[in-house]
C-alpha cells in the first residue's frame, strides 16, 4: 500500500508539473503585443465596420474604434494594416497582424483561426438599381439574365458559391468596385453585408434592398487571432467585445457611422 501510494504521488506530481510547464510554455498574444508596444490589426474595406476616410486615408468604422479602444486598454499603439478579404486569413496566419477585424465566423475559417465572440450579425442582402431592375426577391435574381457582383473572398462570395445560382457571378476586389459595377450596369445586383448595404441605400435613393427570406447567409461577425495562444488572451478579447455590446459603445458607434434601419429600403 505504501509503494502504491508513492507511485500515485509520483504520477500526480508528474501530471501537475507537466501542466504547469505546458501553461508556462504557452504563447501569450497579449504579452507579444505589449512587448512590441503596438496592436496590429488587419483591415479590409467593409463599411461601416472598417473603411478609409476619403479625405485623410485613415481607417475608420465600428471595428476600428473597437480595436483602437482595446489598444488603449492594453496601453499600446493601435496600428492598422491594409489587407484584402481574399488574403485576410493568410495574412493573420503569416503574422502580418495580431488581429483580423470584422471577420465572419465561418466553419472553415474556425479550423485555422480562433474567433472572438460576435459583436454583430451579418446577413447577406442584395442591392439593385430600382431605375434599372424590377427584381424584388431572390427568385427574381436567381436567373441567367442577372449578373450578381460579390467581393472576392468574402463570406458573401463563399455563401453564394456554395448555394449556387443561375446568375452570372462577378467577383471584384472591394465594395467600391461592386458599387461602381452596379451603377454602371455591369452587374444587376450586389450581394453583401446588410450593415453596409443599408448605409449605402440610405445615402442613395436609387438603391433598393432585397433581403432573402429565409436568409441565404446569416453569420456572426467578430475578430480572429492566430491559433495556439492561451485562453487568457481570447478571454480578454471576448470581454472587450462584450463590453462594447453590453454598455452602449456599439450602439453609439452604429449611430456615429450612420447605420440605419434597413427595412424601409426594401419597399422602394
Amino acid at each position: 500500500m505504501v509503494l502504491l501510494a508513492a507511485i500515485l504521488l509520483a504520477v500526480a506530481a508528474m501530471v501537475w508539473h507537466g501542466g504547469v510547464s505546458s501553461a508556462a510554455d504557452q504563447k501569450s498574444l497579449i504579452a507579444d503585443i505589449k512587448s512590441k508596444g503596438e496592436l496590429r490589426v488587419g483591415y479590409a474595406v467593409a463599411d461601416p465596420h472598417q473603411f478609409k476616410d476619403p479625405s485623410t486615408g485613415e481607417w475608420k468604422g465600428i471595428a476600428v474604434d473597437m480595436m483602437a479602444d482595446w489598444a488603449q486598454v492594453l496601453g499600446v499603439k493601435h496600428v492598422p494594416v491594409d489587407t484584402s478579404w481574399d488574403t485576410m486569413v493568410q495574412g493573420l496566419q503569416a503574422g502580418n497582424y495580431d488581429v483580423a477585424a470584422a471577420l465572419n465566423r465561418r466553419p472553415p475559417r474556425a479550423l485555422v483561426v480562433t474567433f472572438s465572440n460576435p459583436y454583430i450579425a451579418d446577413r447577406g442582402v442584395f442591392t439593385v438599381d430600382l431605375n434599372k431592375s424590377q427584381a424584388h426577391s431572390w427568385a427574381d435574381l436567381n436567373a441567367q439574365s442577372q449578373t450578381i457582383c460579390v467581393v472576392q473572398g468574402t463570406a458573401e462570395d463563399k455563401s453564394l458559391t456554395t448555394i449556387g445560382t443561375s446568375a452570372t457571378m462577378l467577383r471584384l476586389g472591394d465594395q467600391n468596385e461592386c458599387r461602381l459595377s452596379l451603377q454602371s450596369g455591369n452587374s444587376t445586383a450586389f450581394f453583401d453585408d446588410i450593415s453596409g448595404q443599408a448605409k449605402y441605400a440610405n445615402e442613395n435613393s436609387w438603391v433598393r434592398l432585397i433581403v432573402p427570406d429565409p436568409p441565404l447567409q446569416l453569420e456572426g461577425v467578430g475578430f480572429a487571432i492566430r491559433q495556439g495562444y492561451s485562453y487568457d488572451d481570447m478571454q480578454a478579447l471576448d470581454i472587450q467585445v462584450e463590453n462594447w455590446v453590453n454598455n452602449g459603445l456599439l450602439q453609439s458607434a452604429e449611430a456615429k457611422y450612420g447605420l440605419p434601419n434597413w427595412e424601409p429600403f426594401t419597399h422602394r
